[in-house]
């Protein structure tokens, strides 16, 4: 299993308690995601959340939709912890799984047998190489028609635009945790998870998808390196 800096406690604590809720527009980013899945798959049955997090995206999907169930995946045994406690509530429709993304999904499902494949800020932390291997593998698991949403952090255009994106979203992070601005970008730029970001640009990506053979392929949202993007089986 591939070891980041997110199998540390204090990362995975400051990321949900001051970071996540201070990501710009991440309401609009969870509408886009609803108004996709409704559109395209409007009665999705089975869910895969990649890189779940605490499930946040999971747990939207599932109050959204009571029929479904969910299968929540992730490599960091404190975000496994917070998955598990934060979607107890839903009982057996739920089942949240550690388990490394850099390592083939195939064997965690059948193929063709998922409706909605959606994932959080987590896979721009693989390699190029198997970010490609996993879309391929998520196209497989998807049932015809099924759909496939990554609200993802993705590569600026140039350096210039990644300083105005810092300092932008420095500001953010600032406002919702009312703390000092020069604190909280000293914090920002010393991050140790910064490591871990393994960015490209949301037009490579997008070929991607579309040669895998995935239909109605777009960037449904976009504010300066959070992108919401993906495409349909």
């Amino acid at each position: 299993m591939a070891k980041t800096n997110w199998q540390r406690q204090d990362i995975t604590q400051h990321y949900l308690e001051q970071v996540r809720g201070a990501i710009p527009f991440g309401a609009e980013q969870v509408k886009m995601m609803l108004n996709l899945i409704n559109h395209y798959t409007p009665n999705p049955m089975r869910i895969i959340d990649l890189g779940c997090g605490n499930g946040f995206l999971a747990e939207v999907i599932l109050k959204a939709y009571p029929n479904s169930t969910a299968l929540l995946i992730d490599h960091s045994k404190p975000m496994v912890e917070e998955a598990r406690k934060q979607m107890n509530p839903f009982g057996d429709r739920c089942n949240v799984i550690e388990a490394d993304l850099s390592q083939s999904i195939l064997n965690h499902t059948s193929p063709n047998s998922v409706d909605c494949i959606v994932s959080g800020f987590a896979i721009h932390h693989l390699s190029h190489e198997r970010k490609q291997e996993l879309y391929h593998e998520i196209y497989q698991l998807l049932s015809p028609g099924g759909i496939f949403i990554n609200i993802e952090h993705v590569k600026s255009a140039s350096e210039e635009v990644v300083k105005l994106y810092d300092e932008l979203f420095i500001d953010h992070l600032s406002a919702y945790n009312d703390r000092n601005r020069e604190e909280v970008a000293k914090e920002y730029k010393e991050r140790p998870d910064k490591e871990d970001n393994i960015l490209e640009k949301v037009e490579v990506q997008l070929d991607w998808l579309r040669k895998i053979g995935f239909h109605h392929v777009d960037c449904y949202l976009k504010w300066m390196e959070l992108a919401v993007f993906g495409g349909v089986k």
